[in-house]
């Protein structure tokens, strides 16, 4: 089988994109061939042989015209197109694969219901994604499927390394105010006040939109007037490639995101065994209650996390197990893409 892709971009070494290219190698493993056309310049090493990488590069007065003649280009070579993340790829390529009778499959995970969110819905003949809640009220029942996430277990995996003396805090995610890092900085804060002082938070993200910086150095200044420059480490973007080590050297993955879809870094977290905190209502189905927080509650994240420091060892490791299971059994790449393809057939 051959399939047309179409995304953002392709390169491990990027913070935000990093995981698209295991989605291309897993696909193309399962795949005669995939042609991937990207929105933006992309880096081809390390990808399978079969994979054909089409770069978008022209100004963005361009880019529409060229995605479609990229489309044209290759519409009849393959099965299929396979539009993925971003609405507007189905909508500016979909109608040329429908009109020569090629299937249309669209991946959508956000819980937002725009405009062009109905006009994927008009266009894919099947819809694909995460959860009930990352593709809300649909017109069309029929063409939307929940098939989970696509984490990479080989990637994210556990190691034997035991709790040390400090508890490492991590959370990963574009600053913005919606992760809510406020009230993660200030737990740690009343943590301090009650003098406890074994325990640090990384956090990994860069600000997404312009802005958005004036909120980073706000909680910049927020550690500083705390005295938390010791407790509190802002460590920026970092590749996706690199952020398995970062799960794997920490004990607890806060996450207090307001998207109300099941949100990768979570589910990446819970693969490397690392415990979660998280007030994302998309995980209230699939964790532990005693593992659910409220948002902007830094008082109740603070207690949550001393509940964890005095855990018996047994609790610790009964509670990893059980994290990276869900994933394996509900959220494993290998299994995804498969299913994926599956559509086109």
């Amino acid at each position: 089988m051959k399939i047309l892709m179409i995304t953002r971009k392709v390169d491990k070494n990027e913070h935000l994109a990093g995981f698209v290219f295991g989605w291309v190698k897993k696909l193309a493993e399962n795949l005669d061939k995939l042609y991937v056309i990207t929105w933006q310049k992309s880096n081809p090493e390390g990808l399978p042989e079969n994979v054909e990488l089409i770069s978008i590069t022209n100004n963005k007065l361009l880019k529409i015209g060229s995605l479609k003649f990229a489309v044209l280009k290759k519409i009849f070579k393959v099965d299929g197109l396979f539009c993925h993340m971003n609405p507007e790829y189905t909508i500016i390529a979909g109608p040329i694969a429908r009109l020569f009778g090629k299937r249309v499959v669209s991946w959508y995970t956000h819980r937002s219901i725009t405009i062009r969110r109905r006009l994927v819905e008009l266009i894919a003949n099947k819809i694909i994604t995460a959860s009930e809640e990352s593709f809300r009220k649909p017109w069309f029942k029929n063409k939307v499927e929940v098939l989970g996430h696509g984490i990479d277990i080989n990637l994210f995996k556990p190691t034997d390394r035991a709790r040390g003396e400090v508890l490492q805090l991590l959370t990963v995610g574009r600053i913005s105010p919606t992760k809510d890092y406020e009230s993660m900085i200030k737990a740690v804060d009343i943590l301090t006040d009650q003098k406890i002082s074994n325990l640090k938070l990384n956090i990994i993200g860069d600000v997404g939109l312009a802005e958005q910086k004036s909120y980073f150095e706000n909680l910049k200044q927020m550690t500083v007037k705390m005295n938390l420059e010791d407790k509190v480490k802002f460590l920026g973007a970092v590749p996706n490639t690199e952020i398995s080590a970062h799960l794997q050297s920490s004990d607890v993955f806060i996450n207090l995101s307001g998207t109300g879809s099941l949100d990768k870094a979570v589910l990446e977290a819970m693969a490397s065994s690392c415990l979660v905190l998280t007030s994302n209502e998309a995980f209230t189905e699939i964790l532990p209650s005693e593992l659910i927080v409220e948002k902007d509650n830094p008082k109740q994240l603070a207690e949550k996390i001393k509940w964890v420091m005095n855990l018996l060892e047994d609790k610790v490791s009964q509670l990893r197990y059980q994290l990276r299971e869900e994933v394996v059994k509900n959220h494993n790449l290998d299994n995804l893409v498969k299913k994926i393809i599956a559509k086109f057939k």
